[in-house]
């Protein structure tokens, strides 16, 4: 990772952060709906596998250490073992996960096909979420109070992601790449 990966890990670690703030709550379940997870996905998309998982686990390190970064200001380790610490430790599978596929150029094979990636990334999140959950309430209360409510903003919110993430792809490879396409990260130069 160079310093201007690192940078932009950093971006999307506060990102991330600030997108936890716009919180709207569930009636009747601990874990409310965020905007953090396109934080999380768009960060997967355009940093990469190591940019990534850098920024999340960033994230999760300044939740931890007692940053109100977690949604509705929430901090310190007893979030992270709390409903929502499964869905926090998803986000990292799925930033890294999506990374892992936008450094081997998959994601931008098909452009159209980004949707149903960040919709893959974005059930891994709930997969994990839920199955940790599933440990203090059982599989059906997990599905239906750590899934199924969740399931239409997570096809908005992907749609969303997809989109930003899209339009940073290709604004940061336009700028190193001198308009020629490319992965980001390559240079006019390194491709002579």
């Amino acid at each position: 990772m160079n310093a201007q990966q690192a940078i932009l890990a950093i971006v999307f670690a506060i990102l991330i952060a600030l997108a936890a703030q716009v919180s709207m709550p569930v009636p009747g379940l601990a874990i409310p709906i965020t905007l953090q997870t396109v934080a999380v996905l768009v960060a997967g998309a355009v940093l990469g596998t190591n940019g990534a998982g850098f920024a999340v686990v960033l994230y999760l390190l300044m939740g931890t250490l007692g940053l109100g970064v977690f949604a509705n200001g929430a901090s310190g380790g007893s979030t992270l073992f709390g409903p929502s610490g499964g869905y926090l430790l998803g986000f990292w599978f799925a930033a890294v996960a999506l990374g892992y596929a936008a450094d081997r150029g998959y994601l931008w094979r098909v452009p159209i096909l980004l949707p149903v990636w960040m919709l893959a990334a974005h059930a891994m999140i709930l997969v994990v979420g839920a199955g940790l959950l599933s440990f203090s309430v059982g599989a059906p209360a997990a599905w239906f109070n750590g899934v199924a409510p969740f399931l239409p903003g997570a096809i908005v919110k992907s749609v969303a992601a997809a989109i930003l993430a899209a339009a940073i792809h290709y604004s940061l490879n336009r700028r190193t790449t001198g308009d020629r396409g490319g992965r980001y990260g390559e240079t006019a130069e390194q491709d002579r």
